[in-house]
């Protein structure tokens, strides 16, 4: 479910500290990765807003290779909201200001589906900026379109609450969780490990460490499919219904007016 609305002051829909997920939705960008980023909420003006990034070093920058359009995703009035807007400025202080244009949708906030699983994992964890883990995961992608095998990478069968959007599991006392992190994950079907980036959104002391929660902000859409297609798998065996991550727009590189019928036709 979803409402279009064409508004010219967009600022009421942002409060000040208000967490954001971008999407990436520049004309240039690889249109079979998924990349997302984070902010919250600094200043917002009628048609334009400032995010404070939560990760440094993310080597975007105004000016070079065309437009850098991003889909703004939030919640508002008890629904998801969704707006595209083209970045105007990075400042030093890791602030992006953008300006909001077209279409402010809001639609039916949906979780993806997810199933706790048993799966051999490797979860890299280093203090490192985005841009570094970003060459790194283009590094594995690349080298995976000549080998599915990766030397020298270990994976452990590990409990895993999983989906298309992100993972949930325990860490060990000795290996606290990074803000950002790499995760290779082996699935039943054949094929090598998805490898994945993601960063820690949330934290809870256990007995036996720590739980963490991670979102997945660079993957192939591809390996959300074969994700999503695993998890969708272990549901029906348990007897209950997938949701299906695609109706979770927060996870999807469009707007829901890219799939509408044109006016005057009928929809299928």
């Amino acid at each position: 479910m979803s409402n279009h609305s064409r508004i010219s002051d967009y600022c009421r829909y942002f409060a000040l500290r208000q967490r954001v997920y971008l999407v990436n939705m520049s004309e240039e960008r690889n249109r079979d990765v998924y990349e997302s980023l984070s902010g919250t909420v600094t200043a917002s003006g009628q048609d334009e807003l400032e995010l404070l990034m939560v990760h440094g070093g993310h080597g975007v920058k105004v000016g070079q290779g065309g437009v850098v359009t991003y889909k703004l995703t939030s919640e508002a009035l008890g629904s998801g909201i969704q707006v595209l807007a083209d970045l105007i400025d990075v400042s030093a202080e890791n602030v992006f200001r953008f300006r909001m244009h077209g279409t402010l949708e809001l639609f039916q906030r949906r979780m993806d589906s997810r199933a706790l699983l048993t799966v051999p994992i490797f979860h890299l964890c280093r203090s490192l900026p985005l841009d570094h883990f970003r060459r790194e995961w283009q590094r594995v992608i690349d080298y995976q379109k000549q080998s599915t095998v990766l030397p020298g990478l270990t994976l452990v069968k590990t409990e895993i609450d999983l989906s298309a959007g992100g993972a949930g599991l325990l860490c060990k006392p000795e290996k606290k969780p990074t803000p950002l992190s790499m995760f290779f994950i082996g699935l039943e079907e054949h094929g090598g490990p998805i490898c994945a980036l993601a960063e820690t959104v949330w934290e809870k002391q256990d007995t036996e460490g720590v739980r963490c929660g991670f979102r997945f902000i660079q993957i192939l859409k591809a390996d959300q499919e074969r994700i999503d297609k695993q998890v969708t798998d272990v549901i029906r065996r348990d007897g209950g219904t997938p949701l299906g991550y695609k109706r979770n727009w927060v996870l999807m590189d469009k707007m829901v007016s890219d799939q509408s019928p044109p006016l005057g036709t009928k929809g299928n």
